[in-house]
């Protein structure tokens, strides 16, 4: 069955909210957009004031640091909004916006969209609440950088990024380089924990994908603020 654009931002959070007729009207100026996995949408320090809906793939935030470090500090996914910062204080992008898989997404003037968000109430809340938790998500990300040893980071990646779903295996969508600078590490330490998990039996890695079997031995190793 496919699906209009109306029908999937309507399960859209904050665009969800809406009323049938003002769904109607931001498609309206929806522009589809199609990009290869490791372009740039978005570089640090843009002026960048655009909202998208991902209807496939993967985005991911970046902040690369002056000494040439890079650290993921969030990622987007299928069925997910991405409001730039832009948007709402008219500032450059504190960081920079990549593909990590083949994306597809709708794209608005974030004008355009506010335009149509302010009208509606609950869509305001909606959008007020989905600022606030991003900052307290964030708070997460940086607490969990700045203190926490890059094991539990790893093994947090993993129970909740790579094992999102229901599924006990999943392809292996992220490279080494990936994760590591989603923990703030290096390639080879990345690698090396990751056998030494499999060697303790919490899972499997091949070429291709990874076998989840002890989610509660990785989350023991989970360090908690």
């Amino acid at each position: 069955m496919t699906h209009t654009l109306a029908d999937l931002i309507s399960t859209a959070e904050v665009l969800d909210q809406l009323t049938s007729l003002e769904r109607q009207e931001l498609c309206q100026f929806a522009v589809r957009r199609v990009f290869k996995k490791g372009h740039v949408l978005c570089s640090q320090g843009d002026d960048w004031p655009y909202v998208l809906y991902i209807s496939h793939g993967m985005l991911r935030s970046v902040i690369n640091t002056p000494d040439g470090r890079s650290y993921v500090v969030g990622t987007w996914q299928t069925g997910e909004v991405f409001w730039s910062h832009t948007v709402f204080d008219q500032q450059p992008a504190p960081s920079t916006l990549e593909v990590v898989h083949r994306a597809e997404v709708h794209q608005w003037d974030g004008e355009k969209i506010l335009s149509v968000i302010l009208r509606n109430q609950n869509a305001t809340r909606a959008l007020l609440r989905r600022q606030t938790r991003l900052i307290r998500r964030r708070r997460e990300v940086i607490y969990n950088l700045a203190f926490n040893p890059v094991v539990s980071r790893l093994a947090k990646l993993i129970v909740e990024h790579v094992f999102s779903s229901d599924q006990p295996t999943v392809a292996r969508d992220l490279t080494l380089a990936d994760m590591a600078q989603m923990v703030a590490s290096s390639p080879e330490v990345v690698c090396r924990l990751l056998y030494q998990f499999q060697d303790h039996g919490a899972i499997s890695i091949d070429r291709f994908s990874i076998t989840l079997h002890d989610r509660q031995g990785l989350e023991r190793l989970i360090t908690h603020d």
